[in-house]
């Protein structure tokens, strides 16, 4: 069991076993709890379900953002 606060991701971006990405902000036990990149609210999930983003992943989604910024011009909603 690792004590609050003694991981090597904390303060990484990760992504949990439903495929979302936050920063890892805790880990309790065997939960580690994940906070949205923009702020919200932590979201519990397995440890060992917890898996760094990787620099290809970090860029698909920069890239994802730009896109929706594109089609939301595309249709006039900017």
């Amino acid at each position: 069991m690792s004590k609050p606060g003694h991981h090597p991701l904390i303060g990484k971006r990760v992504s949990g076993p439903d495929g979302r990405i936050g920063i890892l902000v805790d880990v309790i036990g065997t939960t580690a709890y994940l906070r949205p990149e923009r702020g919200g609210r932590e979201w519990p999930v397995p440890l060992d379900d917890v898996e760094p983003v990787t620099e290809k992943a970090q860029d698909s989604d920069t890239l994802s953002v730009k896109l929706a910024a594109v089609n939301k011009r595309s249709r006039g909603e900017l």
